[in-house]
C-alpha cells in the first residue's frame, strides 16, 4: 500500500470536507495519512510532520488539498516546504507531489505547484486520479458519455437560454422545436442562430421559420429554424423563463429528441 500523506488548513474541515475526502481515498489501496490520525498527542508537532514527510519509509506521496485557506496557511506552506525538499534531494526525485484543487484558479497556484500535477475535485474520477498520482502511474483517463453536440444553459434576460451547437459538423437547415403548449404558455419565446458562446439580441437569418409544426410520431410543436448553419463556430439559441421537458433540434429532415 502507498502512504499518502495530506496536507489541509482546518478551517477547510468545518464542513467535514476533509473527512469526506479522507473517507473516499480510505476506500482505494492507499494508505492515507494525516494529522489527526498518525500523530501522537503531546509530542512535537514539526518534528513529527517533518519526519513523516522526509521519511521514505513513512511516506510514498505528498498532497494538499488547495484552497484559499491552505495557500494562505502557514503551517501548509511549511508542510509543502518539506515535500519539495524531499522531491528535490537526489534520493526522492520522483517522490509524488501533487495538488488537490478545491475552488481554485490556476492562476492562484503556488509557483511549485504550478508545474506539477493538480487534480480538481470537481472531476469525477479525481480518486482514481490520486491513486495513479501516489503510484507514479497514468490515471488512463477514457473519455465517455459525451454527445457529438455542445450544450449550454445560459443566464439571459427575463429567464435563460440554451445554446445548442455540434461540435465539429456542419448542419443546414438547422431547427429546435418545444411542445406546442410550451410556446403557446409564452414560456418558450423564442429561438436564434448566433456565433457560438455569444448570446445574440436578435439575429439575420436566410429562410427563417417561427411556427407550428407537427412531427412526425404526431407531436404538436413549435418549430424554430433557418438555412443559417449549426457548426463548431455557430449556434442557435433557446429562450426560456422555466426549462422545457422537451426540446428537439438537429437538421431539419431529422430531429433528435433531448430530454432534459
Amino acid at each position: 500500500m502507498k502512504k499518502v500523506w495530506i496536507t489541509y488548513a482546518w478551517k477547510d474541515n468545518e464542513d467535514k470536507d476533509i473527512d469526506f475526502i479522507i473517507q473516499q481515498l480510505d476506500k482505494t489501496t492507499l494508505d492515507v495519512r494525516f494529522d489527526r490520525r498518525n500523530l501522537v498527542p503531546g509530542q512535537r508537532l514539526w518534528t513529527q510532520i517533518g519526519g513523516m514527510i522526509t521519511d521514505p519509509n513513512e511516506c510514498d506521496a505528498w498532497g494538499v488539498i488547495l484552497t484559499a485557506n491552505s495557500i494562505g496557511s502557514q503551517a501548509c506552506i511549511e508542510e509543502l516546504s518539506y515535500a519539495l525538499a524531499r522531491s528535490l534531494s537526489t534520493k526522492g526525485g520522483d517522490f509524488p507531489v501533487f495538488a488537490l484543487l478545491q475552488k481554485i484558479e490556476p492562476s492562484q497556484l503556488p509557483p511549485a505547484l504550478k508545474v506539477r500535477l493538480c487534480i480538481s475535485l470537481e472531476n469525477n474520477d479525481w480518486v482514481k486520479q490520486v491513486v495513479a498520482a501516489a503510484s507514479k502511474n497514468p490515471p488512463g483517463f477514457i473519455p465517455s458519455g459525451l454527445t457529438d453536440f455542445v450544450f449550454h444553459e445560459h443566464t439571459a434576460v427575463d429567464g435563460f437560454c440554451l445554446e445548442i451547437r455540434p461540435r465539429f459538423d456542419r448542419i443546414s437547415p438547422f431547427a429546435v422545436c418545444v411542445d406546442y403548449s410550451e410556446r403557446m404558455s409564452g414560456n418558450v419565446t423564442s429561438c436564434s442562430p448566433g456565433p457560438a458562446d455569444q448570446i445574440p439580441n436578435g439575429h439575420c437569418a436566410i429562410d427563417f421559420i417561427d411556427q407550428e409544426t407537427t412531427l412526425t410520431d404526431g407531436t404538436r410543436a413549435w418549430v424554430w429554424g433557418s438555412n443559417n448553419e449549426a457548426n463548431s463556430t455557430s449556434s442557435y439559441y433557446l429562450f426560456y423563463k422555466k426549462r422545457p421537458t422537451r426540446i428537439w433540434y438537429g437538421h431539419q429532415q431529422n430531429l433528435r429528441l433531448l430530454s432534459l
